[in-house]
């Protein structure tokens, strides 16, 4: 019996070849991309869960002017230490710096590794063994390392007689005495490699650039804490002041506190997720009605398979035959979609492990979510055309096409949403490209290198194409940055707080190159002392200022011991040197005179934007003809401007795929339908014409139909895909319109779009001779 279900659901699904196809490669589509997408949120949610204790795990953090982000979870080593001390509530504490560098075993070899320098705290909080060796490496920083395993087969092939050999780290030479058990990449600080800090940097409240984590006891509230932490001051009798330290979960820091911006956001990857739900809602909607008008064109067969002995349960099995064979087709083909795109998927997501078990899950998860679907809708139908048969009755026209009617308007608005939402997404990110930052993007670049060398400038000069070289600090992308503490300022009420202002210590030559405007006072000096400044818009507007030409601010530690003052000579336009999602901060020019911070300056090209490509081989090849290795890098204002647009970049290629997926179903879905309709109502066109009605006159009937689904789709897909795109744009600070046209552009498209699809199969039926038809029917 099952086998006699499946050939008559094969038959029927072949007769139907076109909807068919669409319908599986639909589902494919959709199943692969939720697969993707479930899979790397999953990945992004479990960072560091495989610590013990690790729901109780945190990461303290706070605003900085230091971090074009306007927040840090950098501090100074000792936080770690005195968090343990300070408060009872927590488990434990320790301090790290991490990050990515090379080492070798000679030095000239160079591999990229994972680097940590620490102390015993944080050994003892993550439970790091000792495999070889002996743990006082930790207290020989700059002589003694210790390697995981992984890092020493990977350096030396194998994890025997590895103590005692040498690695070049950082330019220098290091005995390895001890060999540690490593932990999963899956870590947002991954290591192959630990050093030990200085016994002193305990109590060196200067020594920066170092995370903190601590783990709370059992029980604790952790909002309770976080406020308690917040209120604060770690180090309230020294200069360097550490307050206001907030708190992330390391398992969310990931995406929050240690995001990349050149990774596609958590957000994006949530909304792939929804879009290819959409896709697969599509593909499935368009798959029932199609079966809905197949089971009421069947209704005689249905009458007599009733009448030869079928039971209602077995016409039933028949069509979930249909769906069941159509979901293991889909998912096959979904398997081949997810070989083929892999490779490129992990490669974008960085997920690690294997991918076809968890796809597999949310296939048959997929699978009963359908079937039991398909429960309602099959047995509902197949009843009613079951007693229409029987009882010779054909039921009111208006609800017999509800459901195919229906179907076409949820495709169709899902259609218009997802258009709708990418032509917004395209407009942002052209607007971002083009628009007006505050200063020149095209044809400046940013080249650096390390050691120095003497004659490279001259030889860069010689470089046709560029125009102007320059030593000064670079703007875009920041080198090296600096920011001070404001607390004191004309007009400065009680209730102001603090604030950190990023200073940039450049001039006029520095606001020529970059074309930086200003807008109010003068310019600085040549010969500035670094008391006279430029502020920014964004500066004058938290400091209340409306006229701030000749006003002062500064700083004043709370004993009156250290004090620096600013005044205030002109204001420049504000300028966007961080992601487009992040405000611009408070920012001070005071010139690079006397008494001024010194920050490393960079060599700044002023060249042919055209010409970039060249430009690149042409540093290169610079750097090659030099003596000895030079580390150096050549990246232009565009260039690391679009980094910026990672996210929105990779979201548009991901949404204009699907997108031109969810349409061709749709539009063969409304395809389908037009074929079926004609097919059904092929006796009621014959009539038409035999009563005088044109080919366009029916033509016209059908497209009037049409034309009324999609306008009431878009009635329900524009404002809601509005309201979102809106809520969306408001994450940026400089925004796109929303015009008018782009709505009638929409629907004109989709109009055209919807005739080509009508128009062969009515045009089709509409010239077939009525006396054929009548006498076939």
């Amino acid at each position: 019996m099952i086998l006699h279900y499946l050939k008559v659901a094969v038959r029927s699904l072949m007769k139907y070849k076109m909807q068919t196809a669409i319908s599986i490669v639909g589902l494919a589509v959709g199943f692969v991309c939720l697969a993707f997408s479930m899979i790397w949120i999953r990945y992004e949610l479990t960072y560091d869960d495989f610590h013990r204790g690790a729901e109780r795990l945190y990461v303290p953090y706070q605003t900085s002017g230091l971090d074009l982000k306007g927040f840090s979870p950098r501090s100074v080593f000792p936080v770690g230490k005195v968090i343990r001390e300070t408060f009872p509530e927590v488990e434990d504490a320790a301090s790290f710096s991490c990050w990515t560098t090379q080492a070798g075993r000679t030095e000239d070899e160079r591999m990229e590794v994972e680097y940590i320098r620490t102390d015993s705290a944080f050994i003892r909080m993550f439970d790091i063994r000792l495999l070889q060796g002996s743990w006082g490496f930790l207290h020989k920083p700059e002589e003694e390392i210790a390697l995981t395993q992984e890092a020493a087969q990977r350096f030396f092939g194998s994890i025997e007689d590895v103590l005692g050999k040498e690695l070049y780290l950082l330019g220098k030479s290091r005995k390895i005495t001890a060999l540690l058990s490593g932990w999963s990449k899956h870590s947002n600080f991954f290591y192959e490699i630990i050093e030990g800090v200085p016994d002193k940097a305990n109590d060196n409240w200067t020594a920066s650039g170092f995370y903190s984590c601590l783990r709370l006891k059992e029980g604790v509230d952790r909002k309770v804490f976080a406020e308690k932490l917040k209120q604060t001051n770690l180090n309230p009798k020294g200069i360097v002041s550490v307050s206001g330290l907030m708190l992330e979960r390391l398992m969310d820091c990931h995406y929050t506190l240690f995001q990349d911006t050149n990774r596609i956001a958590l957000q994006y990857v949530q909304l792939f997720s929804v879009v290819s739900m959409l896709i697969i809602g599509v593909a499935l909607v368009n798959f029932f009605s199609m079966m809905v008008t197949r089971i009421r064109i069947r209704r005689r067969e249905i009458g007599l398979r009733v009448v030869c002995g079928s039971t209602t349960g077995g016409l039933f099995r028949l069509f979930v035959s249909e769906l069941v064979l159509l979901m293991l087709g889909s998912g096959l083909l979904g398997l081949v979609f997810l070989e083929v795109a892999k490779e490129k998927f992990q490669e974008l997501s960085a997920v690690e492990g294997g991918l076809y078990l968890p796809a597999l899950g949310y296939f048959f998860f997929l699978f009963l979510v359908s079937v039991l679907l398909s429960v309602v809708i099959i047995r509902y139908y197949s009843r009613k055309s079951i007693m229409e048969t029987l009882h010779h009755t054909i039921g009111n026209v208006r609800e017999r096409m509800f459901f195919q009617q229906g179907s076409i308007v949820i495709q169709l608005t899902i259609c218009v949403g997802i258009l709708w939402g990418l032509s917004v997404l395209f407009l942002q990110l052209n607007h971002l490209s083009y628009t007006d930052i505050g200063f020149e993007r095209d044809g400046r670049a940013t080249f650096s290198s390390d050691p120095q060398e003497e004659g490279v400038i001259a030889q860069i000069k010689q470089i046709p194409y560029v125009q102007e070289v320059k030593e000064l600090v670079s703007l875009f992308p920041r080198r090296s940055m600096a920011a001070t503490l404001v607390n004191a300022w004309d007009g400065k009420s009680e209730n102001d707080e603090p604030f950190e202002m990023q200073y940039i210590p450049e001039g006029q030559e520095f606001m020529d190159f970059y074309g930086l405007r200003l807008i109010q006072g003068t310019p600085l000096s040549e010969q500035t002392d670094g008391h006279q400044v430029l502020i920014n818009e964004t500066a004058a507007k938290r400091l209340g200022w409306a006229d701030p030409v000749g006003k002062y601010f500064g700083y004043v530690d709370p004993e009156g011991r250290f004090r620096r003052d600013f005044t205030v000579v002109g204001v420049i336009k504000d300028f966007h040197i961080s992601a487009p999602t992040d405000p611009v901060q408070p920012t001070l020019l005071a010139g690079y005179g006397v008494g001024a911070i010194r920050l490393g300056r960079n060599i700044l090209l002023r060249f042919d934007e055209t010409r970039t490509a060249d430009l690149h081989r042409a540093v290169e090849s610079i750097m090659q003809g030099l003596d000895g290795h030079h580390d150096f890098e050549l990246k232009t204002v565009r260039e690391a401007y679009d980094e910026y647009l990672t996210s929105e970049r990779s979201l548009m290629k991901l949404l204009a795929f699907v997108s031109v997926v969810c349409i061709v179903i749709s539009l063969f879905g409304v395809y389908s339908h037009v074929t079926l309709a004609c097919e059904r109502r092929r006796k009621e066109i014959a009539i038409r014409k035999v009563n005088g009605a044109t080919a366009w006159l029916i033509m016209q009937s059908f497209l009037k139909q049409y034309a009324w689904m999609l306008l009431l789709s878009c009635l329900i897909a524009f404002p809601v895909g509005t309201l979102v795109m809106r809520r969306w744009l408001e994450q940026y600070v400089e925004q796109t319109t929303i015009n008018g046209w782009l709505y009638g552009l929409i629907m004109v498209i989709l109009a055209l779009f919807i005739g080509l699809c009508t128009g062969r199969s009515v045009w089709r039926a509409a010239h077939e001779n009525p006396a054929e038809v009548i006498k076939r029917e």
